[in-house]
């Protein structure tokens, strides 16, 4: 029970270490986007502690029957399977009006600030680890206790745990929308497959580490490739157009 203990110290730590990056976005950078953001981090520690005290919490941070070997490979495993998604991703574009049917929650495009290295950091790094957190870690852990859904690798053929982890991914692609502007069909598609991978990889693994790196990776190569070179040719997921 004081090993559970110090695992969630660790693990809301982090979050709260997170959301003073946020202010700082908030109050120096983009208001706009630090203010989505810090809020989404302050929910997803009340999320999880509701979780914690009232619910079953599956995932783990740090899921021990995983080591971090296992774990870098799951993420670099779901990022290998997103790139072989950029083809499907860039035909769908071509047929679901996505444009135009999530349109009506888009906002406008952030600006962002002059200094690269923040934006990376930001992007590359402190956004994936909060959004995949938030959402596929603390929501997903929650709402699973909430509907009685075991999250496990036996049950991903569960139609109710499907229609979940389907919920989440619509939800993560309404946040790419509505908090980051984005517009582009196929980068909204790849968003959306790179939330179920994460997903599914979590739910196979009940480690949180997997999805953290694969979003983590994912963001990092996009933002690297955005915020240092004009041209890049690897898909952006969780970043901005």
């Amino acid at each position: 029970m004081v090993t559970e203990k110090r695992k969630l110290f660790l693990e809301l730590s982090i979050v709260a270490l997170i959301s003073y990056w946020f202010f700082f976005i908030s109050t120096n950078v983009n208001p706009a986007l630090g203010n989505v953001y810090t809020n989404i981090t302050v929910g997803a520690i009340g999320i999880v502690l509701v979780d914690y005290f009232f619910g079953k919490k599956t995932i783990k941070i740090i899921n021990n029957n995983i080591s971090w070997t296992q774990a870098v490979l799951w993420g670099v495993g779901g990022y290998a399977a997103l790139l072989l998604g950029t083809q499907i991703a860039t035909g769908l574009a071509n047929i679901i009006p996505l444009k135009e049917i999530l349109g009506l929650l888009g906002a406008s495009a952030p600006v962002f600030s002059n200094s690269a290295f923040i934006n990376w950091v930001t992007f590359g790094q402190v956004i994936a680890y909060i959004e995949t957190y938030a959402l596929f870690i603390a929501a997903f852990d929650l709402l699973a206790s909430v509907f009685k859904i075991e999250i496990s690798k036996r049950n991903l053929a569960n139609p109710a745990l499907q229609l979940l982890m389907l919920s989440l991914t619509i939800l993560f692609i309404m946040l790419h929308v509505t908090a980051k502007g984005i517009e582009s069909e196929a980068v909204l598609i790849l968003v959306g497959m790179m939330a179920y991978i994460s997903l599914f990889i979590t739910a196979w693994t009940q480690d949180a580490r997997p999805g953290l790196l694969l979003h983590m990776l994912a963001n990092s190569i996009a933002a690297t490739a955005l915020f240092t070179i004009t041209t890049h040719i690897l898909p952006l997921i969780g970043g901005a157009q």
